[in-house]
């Protein structure tokens, strides 16, 4: 169990951090990358919702409940942006972490229930899950630099971010059978929330060329790995 909760907690946090380290390398061209980086993350975010966490979530729970809780995930990153008193891109790197922060439990709980049926897998989803992070990592904390955060606040915040997979792997570990209804639906609301960000904050905030190159990338990185 020990290693399981390792595990989660390392490719949760290790992709994002990793991505704010980038962050911090590029800061002095914050301009020139951000709007790359934020269409990586779309890309990536709006493909798992697509081809991952809504069939995963129907495969739980049903079509029926899969809607009504997706609903509710935008629903909730409505209501919490309208609590988020920042303007620009500040209140965008803040609900990108919203969406790290919240995909990232049933992503855990998925790590966890997948070591108990074959480790390999375990580990595989826990590498993939890890680089999908990165460019997640990246894209919110070159937001908040651009926003005036204080580098150090940055860098706690993408720690932070990756919190919830470690503990979501030590319940997925522990309670796999029991919690299949609770993980569809936070991989129902997870999708939600990724929906409302990436069509609300990140592709309103991405109308470059980098961006679009960076959204089709996004995509082909999620179908590879």
């Amino acid at each position: 169990m020990l290693k399981i909760a390792l595990i989660g907690f390392l490719s949760g946090i290790v992709g994002t951090f990793l991505g704010g380290v980038i962050s911090i390398i590029f800061r002095n061209k914050v301009d020139k990358y951000l709007f790359f980086f934020m269409g990586i993350a779309g890309g990536i975010m709006l493909s798992v919702v697509t081809f991952d966490l809504l069939f995963e979530a129907m495969d739980e729970i049903g079509v029926g409940l899969t809607v009504i809780f997706t609903f509710l995930g935008v629903l909730f990153s409505m209501m919490i942006k309208s609590f988020i008193r920042f303007d620009g891109m500040l209140k965008t790197g803040y609900l990108i972490f919203l969406g790290i922060l919240f995909h990232n439990f049933p992503e855990g709980l998925a790590i966890g229930s997948s070591f108990l049926l074959k480790e390999s897998l375990g580990f595989t989803l826990a590498i993939v899950i890890g680089i999908h992070n990165i460019p997640e990592g990246i894209a919110m904390a070159l937001s908040l630099i651009k926003g005036k955060m204080n580098i150090l606040n940055v860098m706690l915040l993408t720690v932070f971010a990756g919190i919830p997979m470690g503990i979501g792997s030590c319940i997925g570990a522990y309670f796999a059978e029991s919690f299949k209804c609770v993980v569809g639906v936070f991989l129902a609301m997870a999708a939600g929330t990724m929906l409302y960000i990436t069509l609300e904050e990140i592709f309103p905030n991405s109308k470059t060329i980098y961006s679009i190159i960076g959204f089709l990338l996004g995509i082909v990185i999620v179908k590879v790995f």
